[in-house]
């Protein structure tokens, strides 16, 4: 099936029909109509990839994550792209596994296929890599806060506030010092913002301040959660309850506990971020900050397939979209 078979059947050239697919406004009404009964008919579908090299809208959105080993991220990624196809639009998922040369790839538009937008979840952008834009598809952030540039949007929970939200469950739980794995000094990051908001939340509260306590995390999975515990066990720091900056540090927190023979939450309590599908199977249940994934979705969408001229302007600051989050109280920091 080609474009000529499409023109023959609707009577028309194969330019009127191009004219058509690419949404052209030159085409007078009735023969547009004509033209798209007669693609339906046929079942034709356009070469999308040769009206990309066209320059022409392409309907498709890149979604970069870190990592798709990380249920959030895979969860993340199926709503993107279901949400997207209620939109007629297509979501290619990449991976950079931390690479900034990766994202920086993709945000400069430097990609084989191009796209109308990229949503990404940096691990390793800076802010000089979105300065150093000058064109390219428009750029939604997803979580990490960058100081940006023209055409970008942030999209994330409000990370001080859940920070804070877990303190107080845990202060009005009887707890008071408090292990916070994944903590990072240097903002704008989610792990920064995190800190900022537990640690004015344990002020406010009253407590120690012990800096031992805010342990970063390189790498914030299973098996970081569990040595960054036991490291903190092993230098015998006294605590009764550990925030973990997401549910994979804090399942690894929940084996580093076990393995010691510490009950959970009878003598310490845990708590976590994302809400993965993993969390409320873990032993015991594990507590969390559930961010509205929906809602972050399709913020995302909005800011991505908004008209052009929506959004930041040069020289302005990132727009900032917050989504709602709640905490999800289990057994984990249950009170004792």
């Amino acid at each position: 099936m080609s474009i000529k078979d499409v023109a023959q059947r609707a009577g028309v050239s194969w330019k009127t029909v191009s004219n058509v697919v690419h949404d052209r406004p030159v085409v007078r009404p009735d023969t547009r109509q004509r033209v798209l009964a007669a693609i339906e008919e046929l079942g034709y579908v356009p070469n999308l990839a040769a009206r990309d090299l066209r320059g022409g809208p392409t309907r498709t959105l890149s979604l970069v994550v870190p990592e798709l080993s990380n249920p959030y991220f895979a969860r993340l990624a199926e709503r993107m792209q279901a949400a997207a196809r209620e939109r007629d639009h297509s979501v290619s998922v990449e991976v950079s596994l931390g690479s900034a040369a990766v994202e920086r790839m993709h945000v400069l538009g430097q990609v084989p296929r191009p796209v109308d937008a990229v949503i990404i979840s940096p691990a390793a952008l800076s802010a000089a890599d979105l300065v150093a834009r000058r064109s390219g598809p428009r750029v939604v952030l997803l979580g990490e806060r960058i100081p940006a540039a023209e055409n970008v949007v942030h999209v994330a929970i409000d990370n001080i506030a859940s920070a804070a939200d877990v303190v107080r469950h845990l202060v009005d739980a009887g707890r008071s010092r408090l292990l916070f794995l994944g903590a990072e000094r240097t903002p704008p990051s989610t792990g920064a913002d995190r800190t900022v908001g537990l640690r004015a939340a344990i002020r406010f509260a009253g407590l120690d301040a012990d800096p031992r306590l805010l342990r970063p995390v390189e790498h914030w999975n299973r098996e970081g959660g569990r040595d960054a515990a036991l490291a903190a066990l092993d230098e015998g720091l006294e605590i009764d309850a550990v925030v973990a900056a997401n549910d994979l540090l804090g399942i690894g927190a929940l084996e580093a506990l076990r393995s010691r023979g510490i009950s959970v939450p009878e003598e310490v309590a845990v708590v976590g971020w994302d809400d993965i599908p993993e969390a409320a199977f873990a032993v015991p249940p594990l507590s969390t900050v559930a961010p509205d994934v929906d809602a972050l979705v399709q913020a995302a969408l909005d800011a991505a397939l908004a008209p052009e001229g929506d959004g930041g302007g040069a020289g302005c600051p990132a727009p900032e979209v917050v989504v709602p989050h709640r905490l999800l109280v289990r057994g984990s920091s249950a009170a004792s």
